[in-house]
């Protein structure tokens, strides 16, 4: 209590000793004001925790002083004093904001009392009027994140009923927030799916989120596609009271990936025909339909086929992506042999190796094994990756190995961190594991996970490589996941990398 300051305010000066010294004696820092002038001027130059102010006094009398010190110092605590007989004034006086009075003459400690409940009930008072303006801001801030929310926002009760939409969702649905209140949700979203469907109700039924729903919203004159999620709403003791449902209007999404339907149709066709074309025209003159082709023309004419033909590879490959992202990749697994697959596709490699000066092997099982797999996707599978190591190997070999691992999950554990959810990935069961090395460069450690993605390449710092598209990789990606498998690289710098692929075996 040492730092507490208190103002006695009387006239007395008897009585204004003996609470100065009862006060003091308590540990309380005291000051006297002779009337309520004083005690006014006293206020403007110090700040006091508390004033014990007297009634009755000349110039100003307490009732004057204690309107003063509500428009100007609106948290001082003031306890008034008065004569016995005169407490109607005193409730008076408190109804003007005195937190408490004290009738003359008091004891010491009735006095003393109320003054630390005056302290503790203004400290209290002080403390929740602070939480509140907290409240009130957190409030003002979380109704403007609301209002400007890009997406539509739309609570609702336990019933169903609209409690509050913010400004995004009044726009969309041309409304008025207040006009809405009350009303069934399914008047505001008239969807075209069944009204249990809607998120915020399927929460209100489940009591679980409900995310990521793509549905069609019926709106005067249009239909406009949106992605919806719904929580629940709760109360400070947990109890849902409703759901909040989140619209977000795809429209402009919708527009891009039919942009994009009309870029890959664009690519199958017109950018594959006119290249079919050069293909013909180079095969007349290879010919020599138009006049004769000395060898080293020749060479160069071989070498513009090829060019062209990896452009059409491009092409394809981006287009395969693009149907396995769309869903529209048909992968038809059917129980294959799995050496005559690896023969067929590693002996088309086997003369660019020998030209390069790499020796290509491949190494099998002792016994056959078969395994669900699509034959063609499967090829190009491998073709890609054969081809990255031709090209980033300049001196050693590649080999190509396939066995069946007796531990899966140790086999899985050089699989890198982040490429798969954790609990993906295989701790028992049968798998064959195939697997593409070489004597190049490297990959870069930070490129191990992200070389997988869509247009990445993992730049190789040494040889300072870097061609292609960046999709090669992708489709490997995705056929893998298409066949329930994984792929990831393992690399040392200057050691070469390799690429591991773990295909389930059986059905299950």
């Amino acid at each position: 209590m040492n730092n507490l300051k208190i103002l006695i305010v009387d006239d007395e000066a008897d009585i204004a000793l003996i609470l100065k010294l009862q006060l003091e004696d308590a540990g309380y820092r005291t000051t006297r004001a002779r009337d309520g002038l004083e005690a006014l001027e006293m206020l403007a130059r110090e700040h006091y925790d508390l004033i014990l102010l007297d009634i009755r006094m000349p110039r100003l009398d307490g009732i004057e002083v204690l309107e003063r010190i509500r428009q100007e110092w609106p948290e001082l605590v003031v306890v008034m004093m008065t004569a016995h007989g005169s407490e109607d004034i005193a409730v008076e006086a408190m109804k003007k904001g005195a937190v408490d009075y004290i009738s003359k003459p008091f004891s010491s400690d009735d006095m003393k009392k109320r003054v630390e409940r005056a302290i503790e009930y203004n400290r209290t008072r002080l403390e929740n009027e602070r939480l509140q303006r907290e409240v009130e801001e957190e409030r003002r801030k979380m109704e403007a994140i609301l209002q400007g929310m890009a997406e539509a926002l739309v609570a609702v009760d336990r019933q169903g009923l609209v409690m509050s939409i913010n400004r995004t969702a009044a726009e969309l649905f041309g409304v008025d927030a207040a006009a809405v209140h009350a009303r069934p949700v399914e008047e505001l979203l008239s969807a075209a799916i069944p009204a249990d469907r809607l998120p915020c109700r399927v929460v209100l039924a489940t009591g679980e989120p409900c995310l990521d729903v793509a549905y069609d919203l019926r709106l005067p004159g249009r239909v406009v596609p949106v992605l919806s999620s719904a929580a629940p709403l709760a109360n400070a003791a947990g109890e849902m009271i409703g759901s909040v449902e989140i619209i977000r209007d795809i429209s402009a999404l919708k527009a891009l990936e039919q942009e994009r339907e009309d870029f890959v149709s664009m690519l199958s066709h017109d950018l594959k025909t006119p290249i079919t074309a050069i293909i013909g025209s180079i095969d007349l003159v290879k010919e020599g339909r138009l006049g004769p082709v000395n060898p080293e023309q020749s060479m160069y004419l071989d070498a513009a086929v090829e060019s062209c033909a990896e452009m059409v590879d491009m092409i394809d490959t981006l287009l395969d992506v693009h149907r396995f992202e769309a869903g529209r990749m048909v992968t038809t697994l059917v129980e294959e042999e799995l050496g005559p697959l690896l023969q067929r596709t590693v002996g088309r490699f086997e003369p660019v190796a020998r030209h390069s000066g790499l020796e290509l092997t491949l190494s099998l099982p002792g016994a056959p094994v078969t395994f669900l797999v699509d034959r063609k996707q499967f090829g190009r599978l491998l073709g890609n990756l054969l081809s990255n190591a031709l090209k980033f190997t300049t001196d050693g070999g590649i080999e190509v190995r396939a066995e069946l691992p007796e531990n899966v999950a140790a086999a899985a554990q050089g699989i890198t961190p982040g490429a798969y959810p954790t609990e993906s990935l295989p701790r028992e069961g049968q798998y064959l594991l195939v697997s593409v090395s070489d004597t190049g460069a490297g990959v870069p450690a930070d490129s191990l996970v992200t070389i997988f993605d869509r247009f990445v390449q993992a730049r190789n710092r040494k040889m300072g490589k870097s061609s292609g598209t960046g999709l090669g990789l992708a489709f490997c990606r995705k056929v893998m996941d298409a066949h329930r498998g994984f792929i990831w690289a393992e690399s040392e710098p200057d050691r070469g990398s390799t690429f591991r692929m773990l295909f389930p075996l059986g059905t299950d």
